[in-house]
């Protein structure tokens, strides 16, 4: 049974736009990571810093900043648990790779994320 239901055009040129339960998560995860913080209208605190830390230098401290905006973002979607969580750290580009549980399911899912100094 479905208890979520959303739709995105997000890679689609026509057909079925609609996404539900773990589909619709994940979109929901990628909007959120991809938003820079302070964009969302009325909401200034939604949203991630990680593109702004692109250009910043590469130290252990960067990788935890970076580890915990993710925490922090998974950890505000009650439908996702954390499972594993790797960074990656390279001139002007910041990996991301997520194993999350999608609670309801119990079904795995992986995320990877992209950030570089190229607009997105």
């Amino acid at each position: 049974m479905t208890t979520f239901i959303g739709f995105s055009t997000i890679g689609k040129l026509f057909g079925n736009t609609t996404l539900t339960d773990v589909e619709l998560a994940k979109q929901d995860l990628l909007n959120h990571f991809y938003t820079r913080k302070g964009e969302r209208l009325g909401k200034p605190s939604f949203g991630c810093i990680i593109q702004d830390l692109v250009f910043e230098q590469i130290t252990d401290e960067l990788q935890y900043e970076v580890k915990d905006e993710v925490r922090r973002i998974v950890k505000n979607d009650p439908r996702w648990s954390l499972e594993m969580l790797n960074v990656e750290v390279d001139d002007h580009t910041i990996i991301c790779n997520l194993n999350l549980l999608y609670i309801k399911t119990s079904t795995l899912a992986q995320l990877y994320l992209k950030f570089t100094s190229e607009e997105i």
